[in-house]
C-alpha cells in the first residue's frame, strides 16, 4: 500500500485479519521516500536480474509465515491454495534445517538462496530471498523470487511433452480449479450472507433458495477440491512428505471438525482419549484428509441415532472409522475404491472421488486403506502406515 504528501512518498505493509464481520488492519512496517523518487518499487531485489536465468516468479510472506500474495504465474505453477495459508504447511525446505517460521524468528541467518519443494506435489525450485524491513529497521517478512532455467535444446522436448499432456486433458483438475475457485468462492460468501440476513430480513423463499445456492456452491467447492488432488497425484512427479503423525492427535482433531456435521445428523462420534497414541509416517494434512473423507462418509450414509466409532490398534499402525450404516456387500469392497463410484447412489453429494483418492495417497505414503464388515453390520474403514 503506498500513501503520499506534498514531501513524501510513504510505503505502508499492512495486514488484515478478519474478525467475526469486522477487518482489523495493521501497519506492521513503512518506508519513508522523497517524493521526487521517479518510480516506487516495493521490495525489489536486486539478485532478480541474473544473466544466466528467466522468469522470476514472486512471492510476499509476512513475519507469521503466511503467505500474503504471489504472481499469476507462480499461482500456475503451484495453484493457489497456499493464499492466506501458512507457507510451511504447503512447502519445504530443502537442503535447510527448520522452516521459513524458524529462520524469520532468526533473520541475520536467512540465506540469499533457499531451495524449496511443494509438499503436495514434490515440485522444487530455487528461490533468491530479500528480508523485508520496515523503515525502523523492523523484520515484516521475506520476498521470494523463484527461478527457473533457461530453457535450452532438452528443456524445448519436455516443453512439448508438456504441452501435450496438457492438451490431451492432463492437468485439467488444476486449471479448472484456478479458474472457478474464486468465482464460486464469491456465490458461496453472497448466498450465506442473503440466507442469513446479516444485510436485513427477506422474504423466507428468498432466504430458503440463496441457502440452496449455498450448499450447491459448497458441494461443487468440494468437486473442485477432488479434482486438483486428482490431477495432483495423478502426476508422475507426485511425493507426499514424511513426518510423524499421530493417529491420536488425527482423530481428536477430525472429531472436533466435524462435530457440528454429526450433531446436526443426530450422530454422535467416539473416538480414542488422550492415552491412546500411536505414531506413524506419513504426512500430516494427507492423513487428516483421508480421515475427514472416511468420517464424513459415515456421516453422510449414517441413520440418525447411531454412533460413529474412531478406533486405534497401536500394534497394526492402524486406525479405523466404524459406522451402524447399511454396510457394503462383500462384492462390492473393490469397487466403492474405484474412480467416481458410487455404488449406484444418486444426490447423495458425493464425487465419486473421495476413496479413490484417499487409498492413492495412503499408498502413496507406504500404507494402504481397505473396508471390512462392522462389529455391528456396518462398515468398517481402516487406515494402516508405516512406523519407520
Amino acid at each position: 500500500m503506498f500513501v503520499a504528501d506534498k514531501d513524501h512518498d510513504i510505503e505502508l505493509w499492512v495486514e488484515a485479519e478478519k474478525q467475526n464481520q469486522n477487518v482489523q488492519l495493521s501497519v506492521v512496517g513503512w518506508q519513508e521516500r522523497d517524493s521526487s523518487h521517479p518510480t516506487s518499487q516495493p521490495f525489489k531485489s536486486s539478485l532478480i536480474q541474473t544473466p544466466d536465468r528467466k522468469f522470476p516468479l514472486s512471492m510476499q510472506i509476512n513475519h507469521a509465515a503466511v503467505v500474503l500474495r504471489a504472481s499469476g504465474t507462480l499461482l500456475e505453477l503451484f495453484g493457489d491454495d497456499f493464499i492466506a495459508a501458512g507457507f510451511d504447511d504447503h512447502f519445504e525446505l530443502v537442503d535447510q534445517q527448520g522452516t521459513i517460521a524458524d529462520l524469520l524468528k532468526s533473520p541475520d541467518g536467512i540465506p540469499d538462496r533457499l531451495s524449496i519443494r511443494q509438499r503436495s506435489t514434490g515440485t522444487e525450485r530455487e528461490a533468491l530471498v530479500d528480508v523485508v524491513k520496515s523503515g525502523v529497521n523492523k523484520v515484516v517478512g521475506v520476498h521470494l523470487v523463484f527461478l527457473m532455467p533457461e530453457v535450452g535444446v532438452a528443456d524445448q522436448d519436455s516443453s512439448k511433452e508438456v504441452t501435450r499432456q496438457h492438451n490431451s486433458g492432463m492437468g485439467l483438475g488444476r486449471h479448472f480449479a484456478s479458474a472457478v475457485r474464486q468465482p464460486l468462492g464469491r456465490i458461496l460468501a453472497n448466498a450465506e450472507t442473503i440466507g442469513s440476513e446479516l444485510n436485513g430480513p427477506v422474504l423466507e423463499q428468498y432466504s430458503s433458495y440463496a441457502k440452496d445456492i449455498a450448499s450447491a456452491a459448497k458441494h461443487l467447492s468440494e468437486l473442485v477440491g477432488d479434482l486438483e488432488d486428482l490431477d495432483a497425484i495423478d502426476r508422475p512427479e507426485f511425493k507426499v512428505a514424511r513426518e510423524p503423525v499421530e493417529f491420536g492427535d488425527i482423530a481428536r482433531r477430525v472429531s472436533g471438525l466435524l462435530a457440528l456435521k454429526a450433531a446436526d445428523h443426530q450422530i454422535a462420534l467416539v473416538h480414542p482419549d488422550e492415552a491412546t497414541q500411536c505414531e506413524v509416517v506419513g504426512e500430516f494434512r494427507r492423513v487428516l484428509q483421508i480421515m475427514l473423507n472416511l468420517v464424513g462418509n459415515a456421516i453422510r450414509y449414517s441413520p440418525g441415532g447411531t454412533e460413529i466409532r474412531i478406533t486405534i490398534d497401536p500394534a497394526a499402525s492402524s486406525i479405523s472409522v466404524e459406522d451402524d450404516g447399511p454396510g457394503i456387500p462383500e462384492e462390492d469392497r473393490e469397487r466403492v475404491f474405484t474412480k467416481f463410484e458410487r455404488l449406484g447412489r444418486s444426490g447423495d453429494g458425493g464425487s465419486g472421488l473421495g476413496l479413490f483418492i484417499s487409498r492413492k495417497l495412503a499408498r502413496a505414503m507406504g500404507g494402504d486403506l481397505i473396508v471390512e464388515e462392522g462389529t455391528a453390520g456396518g462398515a468398517r474403514f481402516t487406515l494402516s502406515l508405516p512406523t519407520s
